[in-house]
């Protein structure tokens, strides 16, 4: 450590005068440095720079972007979602929902009673009651609602946790009452279609704490008031401490809107009458009739008796029947008065003057449709047309809608006015009254030319009423089923004889259904050398299998001649067959011609029960027919079941197999075409009427209903009769005429044109 110490000392003191002029020349330095307390802040900006510029220069050095961060969080708008109902949108609700505070004990009474004296006038009614866990209600009433807390103190509160978890968004006013009262309903319904509901509800009959109304009379509460308890029904329930339910209650209406209780609102008094314990309606009634408010009482209570609820019902129903009356003889007396001021207009009028009233409707769904018109266009007259030119019959109906408005208007002001335009039109149909119209028009005054409006309101009355006989018919009737098949229709005949097993047969659809086999000259039928052996024997273990069912197959067979061609392709061929399996029924069945590659559907079979009516109308439905597989499914397998859509097939217009009549028409209609088609009675009468093909006067079965027949032809799309694709060979038309058609036919059921300009682009990419 000695030796250390002697080694600095010698270099401190070798170097003396180096380490002094070292010190001397900071101290010099420092004391002639410049301060500029203003540029400091220059100084540091320039240092900055040069950092960023270094950074700049540098470009694998991380850089942090402060600015506009942290960055806030964007909600997500949600997309609008329109209702589907108007009244949704403008939060349009009825007007008036009971619930009545009950027991199971009072029902078969009381609750009858209220049920039968309010249910048909108000718009909702329902009933509370109590019914302990565990326990069978044993009630089959509609409309009663059951809470298995069968403590009574807070009924009220269940019940107005229904009303908030069911019929919040769906009335305007809540009127709740035990089953002690009778509610005056019309009186009731009229009270609140006569305040506003833009204002807080609370009316009632005042209990003995004047804050509070009476349960035993009712209480009507606003949609609003029931919106602010809906927030405070916990503390309600956990400050029901009382043994009455009007102050329990009451005390959750006022902690949730501080309004206490009201008799009145907007100018209108709620009305009561209480009767006293020791009311008998023989002594009493009488002189309770003569207090002037019991005729507007709209709640009477206490009544512990439910036979005093009819005879208070009836009581208000004949005073409700007397005024109208009396609103009558008045209307009367105007409209005599009117016809005797105007001498002239009396060959016009008939009694009684007046009209049907209009259509109310019952629901959102029974409005009937105002359309807006002018003088040359009527707008939205239906859900598929925004504008519509007026025309025929509508447009000089309109026109003479208008002329008469404008003389009535001008004639009332003594030629005073002259008409200007029409501004504004809305026309309805009413199927019970007429066509009511609406019309803005402008006039101007023949002195001064100052413009005046006047709304006009028309309405042309239907004419006389008629009855019209409606034809008869019903779901029960059988119907037989015909199928007619060749050899090379075998294997789709068993398939569509299987599915007739499945969905008729075992489904006890009440149906009968014949194959018709048809055999060529040489073809052998017996033995099992039958071409149709297979076909046979199947139909006869069918038969044995559903022995007890109503649904049997039969078969009928019909030897052809040597020059008959395909059944497909000769519709003389098609109207022999069906003239010689029309002589299997008797006069009243219901026959319905099918096809192969179908399978019959419980719909289908019952719209051709109420489509087809006797000697009125016979049923065609349009089919929809699957295209060719291979085309349509190239890229999936292909469906059991034919899908109704575009890229799977299509409605065939042109296709006449489908066909359902009754006999006693197609006899009738037979007749009368009988000298230009020859009637088939047995297989040796087919080659008389197939020299016909060559020259047919007719292309189907169908066009010949159409042609020599007065009865009517319903042809219609049918979603549920679907077709399997099946082949078609034209070589065996017997002219060039027909081969034409089946060729356009054929073409027709492969594919939609994009699904073949697909196919052809494929083949022209695959060549090259």
């Amino acid at each position: 450590m000695k030796t250390l110490f002697k080694i600095l000392y010698s270099l401190c003191w070798n170097n003396a005068y180096l380490i002094m002029g070292i010190c001397m020349g900071l101290s010099f330095s420092l004391l002639l440095l410049p301060i500029d307390v203003d540029r400091q802040h220059d100084v540091t900006e320039s240092f900055d720079h040069s950092l960023n510029t270094l950074e700049d220069i540098d470009p694998y050095e991380p850089k942090i972007n402060t600015e506009s961060k942290p960055q806030q969080v964007q909600k997500v708008r949600k997309a609008f979602v329109r209702p589907r109902y108007y009244s949704t949108e403008l939060g349009i609700r009825e007007k008036l929902f009971v619930g009545i505070i009950t027991n199971r004990e009072h029902l078969h009474n009381k609750g009858v009673a209220l049920n039968k004296t309010i249910a048909h006038i108000v718009d909702k009614i329902r009933y509370f009651i109590s019914i302990p866990e565990g326990t069978k209600p044993n009630v089959s009433f509609p409309g009663i609602v059951g809470f298995t807390d069968t403590r009574s103190i807070l009924k009220p509160f269940h019940a107005l946790k229904y009303i908030v978890d069911n019929y919040l968004e769906s009335y305007d006013y809540y009127f709740l009452t035990k089953d002690v009262s009778y509610v005056n309903a019309r009186g009731l319904l009229e009270f609140v279609n006569k305040i506003t509901v833009s204002q807080n509800v609370h009316i009632g009959v005042q209990s003995e704490i004047d804050t509070y109304c009476s349960l035993e009379s009712g209480i009507l509460l606003s949609n609003s008031v029931i919106r602010e308890m809906k927030n405070n029904l916990d503390w309600c329930v956990r400050n029901a401490y009382s043994d009455s339910d009007d102050v329990n209650f009451g005390r959750c209406i006022l902690h949730s809107t501080s309004m206490p209780c009201s008799s009145h609102i907007q100018g209108r008094n709620f009305t009561f009458t209480w009767l006293k314990p020791a009311f008998n309606f023989e002594k009493n009634f009488v002189h309770l009739t003569e207090q002037n408010k019991f005729q507007d009482s709209l709640s009477i209570y206490p009544i512990y008796d439910h036979l005093l609820i009819y005879k208070l019902n009836m009581y208000f129903a004949a005073i409700n029947s007397i005024k109208v009356h009396k609103q009558i003889t008045d209307i009367r007396k105007v409209m005599s008065a009117t016809a005797h001021l105007s001498p002239s207009n009396q060959h016009n009028i008939s009694w009684p003057i007046g009209n049907q009233p209009g259509n109310k409707p019952l629901g959102r769904f029974d409005v009937l449709r105002w359309s807006y018109f002018n003088v040359s266009h009527v707008f939205f007259e239906t859900d598929f047309i925004n504008i519509q030119e007026l025309k025929g019959d509508t447009k000089a109906d309109i026109d003479y809608v208008i002329n008469t408005a404008v003389n009535n208007v001008i004639n009332k002001y003594d030629n005073k006015l002259s008409f200007v335009k029409l501004l504004n039109g809305y026309l309805k149909f009413d199927a019970s009254r007429g066509m009511d119209y609406i019309l803005d028009l402008v006039f101007s005054e023949v002195a001064t030319g100052k413009e005046l409006r006047k709304r006009i309101e028309i309405c042309k009355p239907l004419g006389k009423v008629e009855i019209i006989p409606v034809p008869y018919v019903t779901e029960n009737t059988r119907i037989n089923i015909i199928i007619t098949i060749d050899l090379r229709k075998k294997q789709d005949a068993l398939t569509f004889i299987e599915y007739y097993a499945q969905n008729c047969m075992e489904k006890k659809c009440k149906t009968y259904l014949m194959v018709v086999l048809l055999y060529n000259s040489g073809s052998p039928s017996k033995g099992r050398g039958d071409i149709y052996y297979e076909v046979k024997t199947y139909v006869s273990m069918l038969n044995e299998k559903y022995k007890k069912d109503q649904s049997k197959i039969t078969w009928l067979s019909i030897r052809l001649p040597p020059n008959a061609t395909s059944i497909d392709l000769d519709p003389m061929l098609k109207i022999a067959v069906t003239d010689l399996c029309a002589q299997k029924f008797s006069s009243e069945s219901l026959v319905l011609l099918v096809e192969t590659g179908t399978k019959l559907k419980l719909d289908y079979l019952n719209r051709v029960r109420m489509n087809t009516i006797s000697r009125y109308q016979i049923f065609s439905p349009i089919p929809f027919i699957e295209f060719h597989p291979d085309i349509i499914y190239t890229n999936e397998a292909a469906h059991d079941e034919v899908d109704v859509n575009s890229n799977y097939g299509k409605y065939d217009e042109q296709n006449y197999n489908n066909i359902a009549f009754y006999i006693k028409d197609y006899n009738a209609m037979r007749q009368t075409v009988e000298a230009n088609i020859p009637l088939v009675r047995s297989d040796k009468d087919i080659a008389t009427l197939l020299k016909l093909s060559k020259y047919s006067p007719v292309t189907s079965l169908f066009e010949m209903y159409v042609s020599f027949s007065d009865i009517h032809v319903f042809r219609a799309v049918e979603p549920t009769l679907k077709i399997k694709y099946k082949s078609i060979s034209c070589d065996d038309a017997s002219n060039d005429s027909i081969y034409k058609n089946c060729l356009k036919l054929r073409n027709s059921h492969l594919g939609k044109r994009s699904q073949l300009a697909r196919l052809v682009l494929d083949y022209q990419s695959y060549q090259t």
